[in-house]
């Protein structure tokens, strides 16, 4: 749920613009990857709520396969409130995960893998993660992580990673420094072929074995940077299932991220392929 309003002091506010959108960091990269003609599934639990049934329906209006999520009744979804200043475009968010029960290693099923080159996941539920990427790399399919910040089996999901993609705060957590090259550095040294960091403003900066590769922000009106990362990974995602190297991914998910801005919420934003590829100066 995004609003759109005036920063106020008053205890009732009118918003100038609200929206309904499916979401979430995993969601909405699975949606950007579909909106630009990719095949996405999503697995995970919900719950039998409205919340639930919101995320449901927007998934599959992009195309996302949601036939092996399990739903759990009488829980509460995962949701977000977001308010957005009309001024500043800064956001406000306050979020719940729900009630819906943790899923377990034994409920990944024995065909989730069937067809898929790519596995996303965010660590956040690490031990069932651990076991999709295990089972994921020893079929051959491409395991990145959307790394947020530290936690928890977040070292072994970097072991087990061939890309992983994270922001200056997992970047600082993780080496302890503000080089951001060397933070990539470290990243490829436990395992990945691929690192990325997304800088905001200032754009994203990746390294594939000694290549480093910077990428400087594609300027626009920012009006909302809801999803914006989300999309960044979705678009990330298509490039790599495009079998497209480092150096055309990362401008290419830079320049959605950008796009994305320019609408309200990470869904709302979602743009289209050529679009993307315009702005980034690309042919596909």
């Amino acid at each position: 749920m995004i609003g759109v309003g005036p920063r106020s002091p008053e205890p009732i506010v009118e918003l100038g613009t609200f929206s309904v959108q499916s979401g979430g960091a995993v969601g909405t990269a699975l949606e950007t990857v579909a909106a630009m003609g990719g095949r996405a599934r999503y697995f995970g639990r919900l719950s039998d709520d409205e919340f639930g049934s919101i995320v449901l329906r927007g998934l599959k209006q992009f195309g996302v396969d949601v036939s092996q999520v399990l739903i759990e009744p009488g829980k509460v979804s995962p949701a977000s409130f977001i308010a957005v200043d009309e001024r500043t475009g800064r956001r406000l968010v306050r979020f719940t995960r729900g009630s819906v029960s943790a899923l377990e290693p034994g409920e990944l099923s024995r065909n989730l893998f069937d067809d898929a080159r790519v596995l996303l996941v965010d660590g956040r539920n690490p031990a069932t993660q651990v076991a999709a990427a295990e089972r994921a790399r020893a079929l051959g399919v491409t395991v990145l992580l959307d790394a947020r910040g530290l936690g928890p089996g977040m070292g072994e999901l970097i072991d087990l990673s061939d890309i992983v993609i994270g922001n200056e705060r997992f970047a600082a957590e993780f080496s302890h420094s503000s080089d951001m090259k060397r933070s990539l550095l470290e990243l490829t040294q436990m395992g990945p072929k691929i690192a990325v960091l997304t800088l905001g403003e200032e754009g994203a900066i990746a390294l594939e074995n000694e290549t480093l590769v910077r990428q400087p922000a594609l300027p626009v009106e920012a009006y909302d940077t809801t999803g914006a990362s989300d999309v960044f990974r979705g678009a990330f995602i298509y490039g790599t299932l495009q079998g497209w190297p480092l150096d055309k991914c990362l401008p290419f998910a830079n320049a959605a991220a950008a796009l994305n801005c320019t609408q309200l919420g990470g869904a709302g934003g979602i743009p289209s392929l050529s679009a993307v590829t315009r702005a980034a100066g690309l042919s596909v």
